[in-house]
């Protein structure tokens, strides 16, 4: 069971098609890793919990993970040095042909934590290093960031989003309205929130089409049209139909919340319509709440969702009441923004929370590559909703100068009146 055949260096690997996957694993102190990793490995790619006839030396070549570093936590070589625990904690990385699941994403997901029943082994996934023939095989986005600052017309100040509240239950003429005052602001984007899809009460089509409408009738007073995003999330069969009614209506860009119509169902909206597509978080806390298990946040809600084709990616962060590490958004960021081999980079979106006070911090934190998302700091401004997209536009602009927000609000009373309510994060 220790054969070197079950292990592989990452210098050789690196060269050859190999997904490199490490988890984080505990085991009782007693239990021997080596055998739960090599386990884990076979278990993942052509075993099973038990020797099968039919594996020959060519399956194992082509086809069989590869152990490539167990480290203990802490790194400690001698016995007299191992903590005394009930458990030991381990870093285990391990090598899998990309021949096993190609470009397909869910049988990626399959191999990289899927057949835990047969490995019998409790891991979270906290690092994927892709080779460059997946970025190839899944492509990630068609706009990227440049691609979605050239449709805007915006090259270089951070982007405001605005998500229509109240969530749900608005009529397309009700949702309409609101979407006019608010594109008088003169911000960027305007989406659905995740909560609306297609109900009887607003039909996507119908709702596309009217607030549309309301977007080119704002245009004609502010001599820029918003882009508006509907979410076309729903179940596999109506997914890609849903996008290209979508466009048909007039959407110059689209939604859909990844975690729950699943990557694939990203990769087959990218390939079906030529427009960006803005990735929501909803549904993500399955993939990550667990220290134990699962995968970490920034592989679910910025790796993945960048390589199945989101040019923009909504992310959760720590200023919102949600309990999220200032690492883990951070790390989240960056595997959304910073450079890849082969996959363009996409747009990270923040939200939850996000408000005029909040601006400067985010820009801080990011740079000017992010786009700010605000529901009810705008729907919920003292003036209403065109003061509130115009007090985001000018924190916007103060951040990007670099004049503190305070400083900026004393020269704009709809900034004052939102710096009032809301505060400053500092």
């Amino acid at each position: 069971m220790r054969s070197l055949q079950h292990f592989a260096l990452p210098e050789d690997i690196r060269t050859q098609d190999y997904l490199l996957a490490t988890y984080f694993i505990r085991l009782r102190s007693d239990e021997d890793v080596l055998p739960r990793t090599i386990g884990f490995a076979v278990g993942q790619t052509i075993g099973t919990w038990i020797e099968v006839p039919g594996i020959s030396s060519t399956m194992r070549a082509d086809h069989q993970g590869r152990v490539v570093r167990i480290l203990p936590v802490p790194p400690a070589d001698l016995v007299s040095d191992a903590p005394q625990q009930p458990r030991a904690a381990y870093y285990v990385q391990i090598a899998l042909p990309t021949i096993n699941f190609a470009d397909q994403f869910p049988m990626l997901l399959n191999t990289i934590l899927g057949n835990d029943a047969s490995t019998s082994i409790q891991a979270k996934l906290v690092d994927l290093e892709l080779p460059d023939s997946m970025a190839d095989a899944y492509g990630g986005p068609r706009y990227g960031v440049q691609g979605v600052r050239d449709m805007l017309g915006v090259p270089d100040r951070p982007l405001v989003l605005n998500m229509i509240k109240p969530c749900t239950g608005l009529k397309p003429a009700d949702g309409a309205r609101i979407l006019y005052e608010t594109a008088l602001g003169g911000l960027d984007l305007i989406k659905d929130d995740e909560l609306m899809g297609s109900p009887t009460f607003s039909p996507l089509s119908e709702r596309v089409s009217a607030y549309v409408a309301a977007a080119k009738s704002a245009a004609q007073e502010t001599g820029r049209e918003v882009v508006y995003l509907p979410n076309i999330s729903d179940r596999p069969d109506r997914l890609v139909d849903n996008a290209r009614r979508a466009v048909d209506a007039g959407a110059r860009a689209v939604m859909l919340t990844y975690a729950t119509v699943g990557y694939a169902g990203v990769q087959a909206v990218r390939d079906a319509v030529s427009v960006p597509i803005l990735g929501h978080f909803a549904g993500t806390g399955m993939y990550y709440e667990n220290a134990f298990t699962g995968m970490s946040a920034d592989l679910a809600c910025g790796l993945l969702p960048r390589l199945a084709g989101c040019d923009m990616v909504l992310t959760n962060t720590p200023f919102g009441g949600y309990p999220l590490s200032g690492l883990s958004y951070l790390r989240t960021v960056q595997q959304i923004l910073l450079p890849r081999p082969g996959i363009a980079s996409a747009l990270p979106v923040v939200g939850g929370g996000v408000h005029q006070g909040t601006v400067q911090r985010y820009v801080q934190d990011l740079g000017m590559d992010v786009v700010l998302g605000a529901g009810g700091a705008i729907q919920g401004h003292p003036s209403g909703a065109t003061a509130g997209a115009r007090s985001m536009m000018q924190a916007v602009e103060a951040a990007a100068r670099g004049i503190d927000v305070t400083e900026a609000a004393s020269q704009h009373p709809e900034l004052a009146e939102a710096i009032d309510r809301f505060g400053v994060l500092v």
